[in-house]
């Protein structure tokens, strides 16, 4: 004879209690989510800051640049060349008045239904004479500094233009000035 047991029922299972766990969880998650936001936004302000450190942004000589040309000379020349700009009182600020007048009256002539394309010519017209007396005061600012310069300094000034031209124009956008003589 064989001795069986009787078939006994499994014990009921129990559900398993609610994990605290459960809410520690998600505010977990969202600590750690957090955490990364902040870390990314440290990591972006502290990569900001050193790369202003260390490519400062070039001082705009009183609005009178000349693009290429400007970004080529020397720190020195170009302050003496920012300095030359304010000792002839240019009248920056009266360029600056009207220039924003002129971008006023653009866009109110664009904005107006008709759109107004005479006032827009104009308003472009004005501007554009602006620019051009700014770009003439540029030119004789930068050809007495050229001839301030000595021998020496043209050629620098020469090589580092010559420079930007072998990186080509859209890399002299993006790239620091060269490093002066």
């Amino acid at each position: 004879m064989t001795d069986t047991l009787p078939p006994t029922t499994p014990p009921a299972a129990t559900p398993p209690a609610p994990a605290s766990g459960g809410a520690s969880r998600s505010a977990r998650a969202l600590l750690i989510g957090s955490l990364a936001v902040n870390l990314l936004l440290l990591g972006i302000l502290a990569g900001g800051a050193i790369s202003i450190a260390r490519h400062a942004p070039r001082p705009v000589i009183s609005d009178i640049t000349l693009g290429t040309f400007t970004a080529a000379l020397s720190p020195e020349d170009r302050e003496a060349l920012r300095l030359a700009a304010e000792a002839e009182s240019l009248g920056i600020r009266e360029m600056h008045r009207a220039a924003g007048e002129d971008f006023r009256a653009l866009i109110a002539a664009v904005r107006a239904e008709p759109w107004n394309e005479a006032a827009a010519r104009v308003a472009i017209a004005a501007y554009g004479l602006r620019a051009q007396e700014r770009l003439v005061a540029g030119e004789r600012l930068m050809l007495q500094r050229l001839a301030a310069m000595g021998p020496a300094g043209r050629r620098a000034f020469a090589e580092r233009l010559e420079e930007t031209l072998r990186r080509g124009f859209r890399a002299e956008r993006a790239a620091p000035p060269p490093r002066g003589n």
